[in-house]
């Protein structure tokens, strides 16, 4: 397991405050995005100028990585700043268990998530948008895991329209709530969440308030609804050859192109308050996209979500801090979505001392230029009851099929498609990958796997 403790006393703390106010943090996660589905990562079918800007104006990251492959453990491990693995959180929620009344399937109650951190330090925390970490509002609620306000859906996807019969775990709420969609003009969940998210950041200026704001937008996860009006702006994405009708692609592109312009709302409400210079900003997806379902595009990668290939894991990941982050960067360097929770606790000023668990380490030293590059160090992966497995480290990734036991071996610098497999031409590396990959798994729970996580009720 690994495990990188920080701790923070109140000199640090005086230090840190004392040198620069603690800034706005907002952390922008799309869902099921493709990793070639941004103008800055390469598409020609779509014009993303307001996502783009974040990774233009600070730092984007080729080897950005999340946790897992798919939405629920994803989440979890960005939120905790560990792999879900370390408590049985390896799979989407089983939807049978999170519904039953009483349910424990959810995030665990002992992890602290980055709002918990946050908020000890006088932070106001807002969660807009796809929660996805246990249906159980008793327990799982996100007012309950550190969150000041909650406007969003408890589950992990819903349509994009007004919902005209209240769904417990799809209909938007806020806080505790139930939003009466269609009393709301030209619903689209994408912009409403955006308006949200506008009038919160408003709030928090107008208080002077320091924020942190998890908007967790649906898009472009399923089901694929688009407005007529971002349909009109990719025509030039082909029509199925047969039916006079967009295509899977088609939609999703008018999504994405939505996603954008709502991101350019957000953007542009921080540019008119005048506080982007001392706000940090993170763009990512949860995982790769699943090009079978909603005609995303993860090239050149193989894989998609739900896989341990690269199309799975390896995912758009900006950040831009105009008061400490250098612009226009490029950074090859490898990094993890577990890393944002170290990384926001050094820059918050932690008021008392306390110790850390977690997966990730502090960016910090790499995104204000103060070193080139980050300590080396191990990725594990694992996915669906330990029948999908893999290591990075350094150059080289190491794969398994733990059905068959089949194991590849790929160097990501040379061969970033993973079609290369090297594993008969070096027997020995793969024989260390292999045995540094069993030690990990030896100290996992198996408590949940592939189904979730169960919380106790402590």
């Amino acid at each position: 397991m690994i495990k990188q403790l920080f701790t923070f006393s109140i000199i640090a703390f005086a230090v840190c405050t004392q040198g620069t106010a603690k800034p706005n943090i907002l952390l922008i996660l799309a869902d099921d995005l493709g990793y070639n589905d941004l103008s800055v990562q390469g598409s020609k079918q779509i014009k993303t100028p307001n996502i783009d800007r974040i990774f233009n104006e600070g730092i984007r990251f080729t080897n950005g990585y999340v946790t897992n492959s798919v939405c629920a453990p994803s989440r979890a491990g960005l939120l905790t700043g560990k792999l879900g693995s370390h408590f049985g959180f390896e799979g989407n929620l089983d939807h049978k268990l999170a519904d039953m009344p009483g349910s424990t399937v959810g995030l665990p109650l002992d992890q602290k998530t980055i709002a918990d951190h946050l908020g000890s330090v006088g932070y106001k925390n807002y969660c807009i948008g796809k929660w996805h970490l246990g249906n159980n509002q008793k327990l799982f609620h996100p007012l309950k895991r550190g969150f000041h306000e909650f406007y969003g859906l408890i589950s992990g996807s819903r349509p994009y329209w007004a919902m005209l019969e209240m769904d417990p775990h799809k209909t938007l709420m806020h806080n505790h709530t139930y939003i009466n969609e269609t009393a709301i003009d030209d619903f689209y969940i994408t912009d409403n969440l955006t308006g949200v998210a506008a009038d919160y950041i408003k709030q928090s200026a107008k208080k002077k308030e320091t924020f942190f704001m998890y908007l967790s937008y649906t898009s472009p996860h399923g089901p694929m609804h688009a407005k007529e009006s971002d349909l009109a702006k990719v025509q030039h994405v082909p029509l199925q050859e047969k039916k006079k009708m967009p295509t899977m692609r088609r939609i999703y592109c008018a999504m994405v192109q939505n996603l954008d312009d709502n991101v350019g709302v957000v953007l542009a409400t921080l540019d008119e308050l005048g506080i982007k210079d001392d706000t940090i900003i993170v763009f990512l997806s949860d995982n790769g996209g699943p090009t079978y379902k909603n005609g995303s595009n993860n090239w050149p990668l193989q894989g998609k979500k739900g896989t341990v290939w690269e199309g799975g894991l390896r995912i758009p990941f900006g950040i831009s801090w105009p008061n400490q982050i250098a612009k226009g960067q490029i950074v090859d360097t490898p990094v993890i979505s577990a890393d944002l929770l170290p990384t926001f606790v050094a820059v918050s000023g932690t008021d008392e001392a306390h110790t850390i668990t977690t997966d990730g380490v502090n960016l910090m030293p790499l995104l204000s230029g103060n070193s080139s590059k980050l300590p080396e160090r191990t990725f594990f992966w694992r996915r669906g009851g330990k029948t999908q497995q893999a290591l990075r480290y350094g150059k080289y990734k190491y794969v398994r099929d733990g059905r068959k036991g089949t194991e590849y071996l790929f160097n990501l610098e040379e061969d970033i498609t993973e079609r290369k497999d090297l594993s008969h031409s070096l027997p020995e590396l793969v024989s260390e990958k292999r045995k540094k990959y069993n030690a990990w798994q030896t100290e996992l729970p198996e408590v949940g796997i592939g189904i979730g996580a169960k919380a106790s009720k402590k």
